[in-house]
């Protein structure tokens, strides 16, 4: 008797422990594409033109530069609704816009800022 109980017992806790680490909650990036165009022409991108992304004075801010196609990406960590700021400095100009982005687990957030 005692040797049918144990291969249950046994069977019973393995399967236990699988359906608790399948049950963990995993990490999931929230990865972010700003583009930067220009609100005169929606067709053309402004590369070199400075990203700032912040939840508001002294707390989360992350800067960078758009790539050649006028991009700008980052990943977060946290669920969260942040500012987005664009500029580019011209010889004659400072263009600027923004916008707001909200981070949602497990998805990518793509978002244009129109600078003019």
């Amino acid at each position: 008797m005692k040797a049918i109980f144990k291969p249950i017992i046994f069977s019973s806790v393995i399967i236990s422990f699988i359906m608790i680490l399948s049950t963990c909650k995993k990490d999931e990036d929230m990865p972010v594409v700003i583009t930067v165009k220009m609100q005169s022409d929606t067709t053309i991108v402004v590369p070199n033109a400075n990203v700032t992304i912040t939840k508001g004075p002294k707390t989360t801010t992350v800067e960078g530069v758009t790539d050649t196609y006028g991009q700008f990406r980052h990943t977060y960590k946290l669920e969260a609704i942040f500012d987005v700021f664009a500029e580019k400095i011209t010889s004659t100009d400072t263009l600027s816009g923004q916008t707001i982005i909200r981070l949602k687990p497990g998805e990518t957030v793509y978002k244009t800022v129109f600078i003019n």
